[in-house]
């Protein structure tokens, strides 16, 4: 396979190993869901990784495997709880983030352009808006996916992202109370299907190179 050929067909190739690994990861979560928790709990911390990492990876099908962790958190420490499911889901979010990346070589140059620009203005509140995602039920995709198609930093977006996981797997492991508990049933998934799609239509239709030359700091 050519160079010359990956050039000519780049979009083609992006949009098509998007959807691969995306689904991919899908139906890797909705396993490693139906597993029962004794599973989990029998190999420790590393499964708890694993299981947040996988949870938190699925592309626009929710799984709640916050649910999971709920029902085995009086068996572990809480901090340690917290460390290894919080990172395992944070890394798990950037799964989004990597699909936007490679995405964005599916656009053209004056959506690329409108990237930059919106960049320019989240670099204002991305840090806020990335960690308010990662701590509350909102679904993480509509963000992260987005962030990789206007490159905004990934150390930033996992740095905002690790802060919010780590503060929801606390509360779920010391308060009790299960935070992002979705139900994975298909009416959910259409709908979070159908919000990314109108999110990133609406990024599109928004002239951000007008926004950012009224906003961005002088």
């Amino acid at each position: 396979m050519s160079r010359d050929w990956l050039h000519r067909h780049r979009r083609v190739v992006a949009v098509t190993a998007v959807a691969i690994v995306g689904l991919g990861v899908s139906f890797l979560a909705y396993f490693a869901l139906n597993l029962p928790g004794d599973f989990w709990r029998g190999i420790g911390y590393p499964g708890i990784f694993l299981l947040s990492f996988i949870g938190a990876g699925s592309i626009i099908i929710p799984i709640p495997y916050t649910v999971i962790l709920l029902a085995i958190s009086p068996a572990f420490d809480p901090i340690f709880l917290t460390v290894a499911a919080g990172t395992g889901s944070a890394l798990g979010e950037m799964v989004g983030y990597a699909l936007g990346y490679l995405g964005r070589n599916a656009l053209g140059e004056k959506r690329r352009e409108q990237m930059d620009a919106m960049l320019r203005i989240f670099r204002r509140f991305g840090a806020i808006a990335v960690f308010i995602f990662a701590f509350t039920p909102l679904p993480d995709d509509l963000i992260f996916i987005p962030l990789g198609l206007m490159r905004y930093s990934p150390w930033k977006a996992l740095a905002a992202c690790v802060a919010g996981k780590f503060a929801m797997v606390f509360t779920i492991g010391v308060v009790g109370k299960a935070v992002g508990e979705l139900s994975g049933d298909l009416p959910v998934a259409a709908l979070i299907s159908v919000l990314l799609a109108l999110l990133i239509i609406v990024i599109f239709k928004i002239d951000w190179v007008k926004l950012a030359e009224r906003y961005s700091p002088r």
